[in-house]
């Protein structure tokens, strides 16, 4: 396959599409924050879990970028100038926001090593204008905004039906939604929704004929 240009990235992008939100829900399951619990010290007491958890979600908006370029490859007449924008918007998005992960390890030490109160102002001070406005926003909006445009884009260009940008919108909602209010079932099942709607596109992808990977012409 690794010789095989059309075969490895068709695979690898259907593939990237599966684990990315298998990731982001695993990710989910391992956060050891209590469901309906604000406690600041539930990182500092289990960083272990907040390793696995920060890690699983680096890599789901990681893997999410490849599987982005695949649908965006296969969108060639209708929809192309929205997915080229779409795509161009989610993966710069998709790279800012695996960045922000790696303030869960900060969060570990700063609250293992100092009084709650000033820890909690460290944290705070750490969001700098920059950082908000370069990173942070464009990571989360450009995320999830552009996983939704993608999915339009492949959607009008006959890819999949009007069910694969609907399922995106409804499971990125409920998920922020979940994890905003600390609920545990809302929280899971957002990347569930995700899992299964795009678990189906890249299963499609993985099944598909090079001829078509390489030629396909949307409907």
């Amino acid at each position: 396959m690794l010789t095989n240009a059309n075969s490895f990235r068709r695979v690898a992008a259907g593939t990237s599409l599966i684990l990315a939100p298998l990731c982001l829900l695993l990710g989910m399951a391992a956060d050891p924050s209590e469901p309906g619990v604000d406690d600041p010290l539930a990182y500092a007491h289990n960083p272990g879990a907040v390793g696995v958890s920060a890690t699983l979600l680096h890599y789901a908006w990681i893997l999410w970028v490849p599987g982005v370029i695949g649908l965006v490859h296969l969108v060639r007449r209708k929809g192309v100038v929205l997915a080229n924008i779409a795509g161009v918007i989610a993966v710069l998005g998709l790279i800012n926001f695996s960045a922000l992960m790696i303030s869960d390890f900060f969060d570990i030490v700063a609250f293992r090593m100092l009084p709650v109160d000033q820890a909690e102002k460290l944290m705070q001070d750490a969001a700098q204008p920059a950082m908000i406005v370069a990173w942070q926003m464009p990571g989360m909006i450009g995320s999830f905004l552009g996983l939704v445009l993608v999915a339009v884009a492949y959607a009008w260009g006959g890819r999949a039906g009007w069910w694969f940008p609907a399922g995106v919108l409804v499971g990125i909602l409920v998920w922020l939604f979940g994890a905003s209010a600390w609920n545990l079932v809302l929280g899971l099942g957002g990347p569930v929704i995700l899992l299964v709607v795009f678990g189906i596109v890249g299963v499609s992808m993985i099944r598909m004929r090079d001829e078509e990977w390489a030629t396909s012409a949307s409907a």
